[in-house]
């Protein structure tokens, strides 16, 4: 199997990466994610939230491997991208402290599907795929609220789509998930494992 680059600096991604015991390298895409957002979403701006939530994460994903790619020809480059997605919008990482209140409020009470996009681009192989989990949050009460200023204050919440992280603090919001743990968090260990494995 080829040298493998995890097209990504996120902490949490690289954090995965190493439970399945690969040797990999990362390396950030220096690509216009805001430019693929708003071209993405003005071309399908049909479909409603989560179609458009599936295409771009795969998009994103995409492009992000892609340009590691073609600077790496003899690697296997990795690129992922995830999205909270309500029936109403699709949340990135918040702009500031108030956009992240925002957001985290949105959430409070319901249901949301968090969408994970992966690519893996190597010589003579290309697959783009999507992993999909729900996520309930409890109902915004006082404690809730309290919860969501702490959160804001630790900072935590700035580099993450949807102003959350299922593995920090961000835990003690959520009711319940429904399917992959690590697509929540950023990527479907066990499909881009299975995968990898089956390129050998």
């Amino acid at each position: 199997m080829s040298k493998i680059i995890l097209a990504s600096k996120s902490p949490r991604r690289i954090e995965l990466l190493k439970m399945c015991n690969i040797n990999f390298n990362s390396l950030v895409a220096d690509i216009d994610e805001d430019l693929i957002k708003s071209d993405t979403l003005a071309t399908f701006k049909e479909e409603n939230t989560f179609e458009q939530a599936e295409i771009l994460t795969k998009k994103l994903a995409h492009e992000k491997a892609l340009y590691i790619y073609k600077e790496n020809p003899d690697h296997l480059v990795i690129g992922s991208d995830t999205l909270v997605v309500t029936d109403k919008s699709i949340l990135g990482k918040p702009k500031d402290p108030q956009d992240a209140y925002i957001m985290l409020r949105e959430l409070s009470g319901q249901v949301h599907r968090v969408y994970t996009g992966v690519s893996i681009i190597g010589p003579g192989y290309e697959d783009t795929f999507v992993s999909i989990a729900q996520v309930k949050f409890y109902d915004f009460d006082p404690a809730m609220d309290q919860i969501i200023i702490d959160y804001i204050a630790s900072g935590s919440p700035m580099d993450k789509a949807g102003g959350y992280g299922i593995q920090d603090m961000g835990a003690l919001l959520v009711e319940y998930i429904e399917g992959d743990y690590y697509t929540i968090m950023g990527l479907p260990l066990g499909q881009v494992y299975r995968k990898l494995k089956n390129l050998k």
